[in-house]
């Protein structure tokens, strides 16, 4: 916070954020965890179509009529630095993804899958269990609802909470600092599958490579062809030891936990942290220990990244009523522009295509 941005004014009725104490953030992102897998169904409605055109409108007026620009143009910046580093790794990471599977010498024979003691456990628990509370427990780990999807909508509405007073914190600032604890610990993921093949939780026959990868080729430019030439969004064999979903999972958790802690929101995320960490074990897309060293890694890794936007330096304190609204030059009707462009693609997505 600059000197002379602003004064804290303890006597005045409604200060220019903070105006419900986060409480639209906090009902926003719980409804959409608990009901956001039938966002599609709504949307295929034209009283849901319209609900979603509403929401966007409400939000376009908000950035149009933004007062506190300033406390966010100073981040902006360091935010899509950081998060074109971000982009840069994951290509990176996406072509290692093939090379590890590539250098694996069994990648053609069929090889057991370790044993994973939390899924023995589930199944053990679940065989103990009268049907009623068996059913229960199947339909909470198993069914599928809390996605990634909705985690990240969450972790977009914390973005623009900022938006609405609701949070008194930089959008752009928090985003900097989630951006560069993924890239971080999505580093840190990479070099550790790089350093030992472990067996998928998917022997086969086929095996996982004979299902997802083409031949190894003979030549290096063919090689990393391959490696480049396609997004590899759900995983390849032996990208394991380090869940990268597991990673954005906890990087929201972590934020809402740093910046948003004394809500309803922040435990529901937890509890859906750890189901689906439990999930993306009972469907063998990783083993419960690539899912516990993603939660601890990005959680140690968001704390190390403190200095990207500290918690309690970058406190905003509120602007007496009345204060004039920051100037807007080229960048801030740029950012503004920005943000209409991303939201326009969404609102075509999401409500032209229903999902």
């Amino acid at each position: 916070m600059k000197g002379g941005d602003a004064v804290l004014v303890k006597e005045a009725p409604r200060s220019q954020w903070l105006g419900s104490g986060g409480r639209r953030l906090d009902v926003f992102v719980c409804l959409h965890l608990l009901f956001g897998s039938q966002l599609g169904v709504v949307l295929a409605t034209r009283p849901g179509k319209l609900a979603a055109l509403a929401g966007f409108s409400v939000l376009g007026h908000r950035l149009v009529t933004f007062r506190r620009w300033r406390d966010e143009t100073e981040h902006a910046k360091r935010f899509f630095r950081a998060f074109f580093v971000l982009v840069l790794w994951l290509g990176f990471e996406n072509c290692m993804i093939w090379a590890v599977s590539a250098s694996d010498k069994n990648r053609e024979t069929p090889m057991p899958a370790l044993q994973d003691n939390v899924v023995e456990l589930y199944y053990k628990l679940l065989n103990w269990l009268p049907p009623t509370p068996r059913g229960w427990l199947v339909y909470a780990f198993e069914h599928e609802w809390i996605s990634i999807k909705e985690k990240l909508v969450a972790l977009i509405a914390l973005g623009f909470a900022s938006v609405f007073d609701e949070v008194p914190f930089s959008g752009f600032g928090m985003c900097t600092r989630v951006v560069v604890c993924i890239t971080g610990a999505r580093a840190i993921r990479t070099a550790a599958f790089l350093m030992t093949i472990i067996p998928s939780p998917r022997p086969g026959p086929p095996t996982c490579f004979q299902r997802r990868f083409p031949p190894v080729p003979d030549t290096w430019l063919a090689f990393f062809k391959i490696g480049f030439a396609k997004l590899r969004s759900g995983g390849g064999c032996n990208d394991l030891i380090l869940s990268g979903h597991g990673v954005i999972y906890s990087a929201v958790v972590a934020a809402f936990q740093e910046f948003f802690p004394h809500s309803w929101a922040t435990p529901l995320l937890w509890l859906a942290l750890a189901r689906s960490n439990l999930r993306a074990a009972l469907t063998l897309q990783h083993y419960s220990v690539d899912m516990f060293l993603a939660t601890t890694v990005t959680v140690l890794t968001f704390k190390a990244c403190e200095h990207v936007y500290p918690t309690q330096e970058s406190r905003l304190k509120a602007r007496p009523p009345g204060s004039p609204p920051d100037p807007k030059g080229p960048l801030q009707w740029a950012l503004t522009a920005a943000v209409f462009a991303v939201l326009g693609v969404l609102a075509i997505i999401i409500i032209a295509g229903g999902a």
